[in-house]
């Protein structure tokens, strides 16, 4: 599915088909809503949200929340850095940079006063390599973060990922986390700094 949006000078702002949602919280199964957003905390919402083009660095990239049993808190991950530009309307280019992860794309972007959310779907494919044999994964996650912007950089600041669907090659080799599975992070000292990307 792919749609596109309209501003007052009539010019056409695509959004790419890998990523098109129109509802925040359809990224989470009904069934686990309350119990995620109960870790989450709540999602601002609101067709006006705060300028957020910058760039900034989550650092220390830390776990605090899943619904996975025995996925461990609290370690650190390396930093993640995020560039939000082309900011228009409801969406917004975003540029992430985690580990050897790289992600651009136009995602929608909604708040009011200085407190903003930013949502999309993310389509992952990679091999894993098991004794011998490599296999293709293949998953689709929602990612959802929200933020306060503060002079310095973004309070607040949270980063979720959440399961849809995944699939690989393995015949059942491989174990994958199941649909539904949701994973928080948060920047650890309390602020994601602005830096120069």
């Amino acid at each position: 599915m792919s749609s596109c949006t309209e501003n007052e000078e009539n010019t056409i702002v695509p959004i790419g088909t890998e990523y098109y949602i129109d509802d925040i919280l359809s990224v989470i199964p009904d069934s686990l809503e309350t119990r995620f957003l109960a870790e989450f905390g709540n999602i601002p919402e609101g067709p006006v949200p705060p300028k957020i083009e910058d760039s900034y660095k989550v650092n220390p990239k830390q776990r605090v929340g899943s619904n996975v049993a025995g996925w461990p808190l609290h370690p650190i991950e390396e930093d993640l850095l995020m560039r939000f530009s082309t900011q228009h309307n409801e969406l917004i280019t975003l540029t992430l940079k985690e580990a050897t992860e790289n992600f651009t794309d136009t995602v929608f972007v909604c708040g009011n006063g200085n407190g903003f959310a930013v949502y999309f779907i993310e389509n992952l494919e990679y091999d894993l390599a098991l004794d011998t044999v490599s296999y293709h994964v293949n998953m689709k996650r929602g990612v959802i973060m929200k933020g306060k912007m503060a002079a310095d950089g973004i309070a607040d600041f949270r980063y979720a990922t959440i399961i849809m669907e995944t699939s690989d090659n393995s015949h059942g080799l491989i174990e994958q986390y199941p649909n539904g599975s949701y994973f928080i992070y948060k920047d650890g000292d309390g602020k994601a700094e602005n830096f120069d990307w």
